[in-house]
């Protein structure tokens, strides 16, 4: 098994966060930004990157011989939703919807009162919504137009447990199996996901991942992970790297 994490290109949020504060880009940014100009362009070359032509061999760390993705998953951000339809169109995979690797603290606005600084959760897009407008992305069963996201914005010690059950998910579905599986999320949950795969014990920390990025962890035989690489960028121009 083979598992491709690839972050969603750069949104409207990440650009907001390199021109103010913290209290300034709390205040300027959005509850589910959408990609920027920059965005759309790094999701298209990722796209066309793992769609080169792929020949199957023993080992192959680098990627050299192409990707061969079978799966294709994307968090319901819209960062994520449309970065991931870009993959879709290069690769011919259909695109299928998983909410549970969404960006840490989910969906939330902040308010300021009195000085204090509170964030409150806001509901995500339902069915109606992303069926009007991407009718090629794959939904749960159980999506209702009242929204993937309905409650409070996540507390940080779900975290890491969400991560397990996102690893869980994963080897559930596809390991011990010929798979190639690129899953379309976010910088946060991904720090949570390696460090649930590696059980990280160091007390402050951080793994990088660039705006489409891609990094990949195998499952071998014997359940054996391997990180075989992280925060690849090297198939966009300098210009591109956020």
């Amino acid at each position: 098994m083979q598992l491709y994490f690839i972050r969603h290109g750069q949104s409207t949020n990440n650009a907001v966060w390199d021109q103010y504060d913290k209290n300034g880009y709390l205040e300027a940014r959005s509850t589910d930004p959408d990609l920027t100009e920059k965005g759309l362009e790094q999701a298209r070359r990722v796209g066309k990157f793992l769609a080169m032509p792929y020949q199957p061999t023993e080992y192959d760390p680098q990627n050299r011989n192409g990707f061969g993705l079978t799966h294709l998953y994307s968090s319901l951000m819209i960062r994520a939703v449309k970065t991931g339809l870009a993959i879709s169109k290069q690769t011919g995979l259909p695109l299928v919807a998983m909410p549970e690797v969404h960006e840490t603290n989910g969906l939330f606005d902040t308010v300021f009162r009195d000085g204090e600084v509170e964030h409150v959760g806001q509901p995500g897009p339902g069915r109606s919504y992303f069926e009007a407008n991407f009718p090629d992305l794959v939904l749960p069963d159980d999506l209702t137009d009242e929204g993937w996201w309905n409650r409070d914005k996540e507390p940080r010690d779900q975290f890491l447990i969400r991560a397990h059950r996102v690893v869980g998910q994963l080897m559930e579905k596809h390991a011990g199996k010929d798979h190639r599986v690129g899953i379309v999320m976010h910088g946060g949950i991904f720090a949570r996901i390696l460090t649930a795969f590696f059980d990280v014990q160091a007390e402050k920390y951080w793994f990088l991942m660039n705006n489409c990025a891609i990094s990949r962890v195998d499952v071998d035989a014997e359940g054996r992970v391997i990180l075989l690489y992280m925060n690849r960028v090297d198939f966009l121009p300098d210009d591109l790297v956020t």
